[in-house]
């Protein structure tokens, strides 16, 4: 499997955290960075559906750019903290790099970054932030997200009627 973690300079990846702009000789890594302990992304879509359904999990997908300063940010400050880390093991979670998949973008109608979109196991679209997030905030969407899932999960079928 082709995982991914998003990089936290203050974890020790030895990328300056004060520089999100990515240099010539950077390429992606500075937001790609692996790090052990952090929140695994499977990179590209394609890949990420494929896994997502195998595992029956909702989907978090997030759409980002290494030259997103927002979505460095985003990285450092909320996707370390520990209840984000946690609650992403609750889902598939897979990355989309916009230089890579500009049709996916366009498809999901991704207008800037970063942006998260959650689907459930099925892929219905659930909610969506679009922009920086805090961590407070990235939690609450992810289990409201967990929540709607269950809902639908947990009510009975409605019997059609003809």
């Amino acid at each position: 499997m082709c995982c991914v973690v998003l990089c936290s300079c203050a974890a020790g990846c030895g990328k300056d955290p004060g520089n999100t702009q990515a240099s010539s000789t950077d390429s992606k890594t500075s937001l790609l960075e692996p790090l052990e302990g952090q929140i695994q992304f499977v990179e590209g879509f394609r890949r990420g559906w494929e896994v997502a359904h195998s595992q029956g999990k909702p989907i978090l997908i997030l759409f980002t750019a290494h030259w997103c300063n927002y979505c460095h940010a985003m990285a450092r400050e909320a996707f370390c903290e520990p209840s984000v880390v946690n609650l992403a093991q609750e889902f598939t979670c897979v990355l989309v790099d916009a230089d890579a998949e500009p049709e996916v973008c366009r498809q999901f109608r991704v207008r800037g970054y970063p942006t998260i979109q959650f689907l459930s196991p099925r892929g219905l679209p659930l909610n969506r932030l679009t922009g920086k997030q805090p961590p407070v905030q990235l939690v609450n969407e992810m289990q409201a997200a967990l929540q709607a899932v269950a809902r639908r999960v947990d009510e009975p079928a409605t019997p059609r009627r003809l």
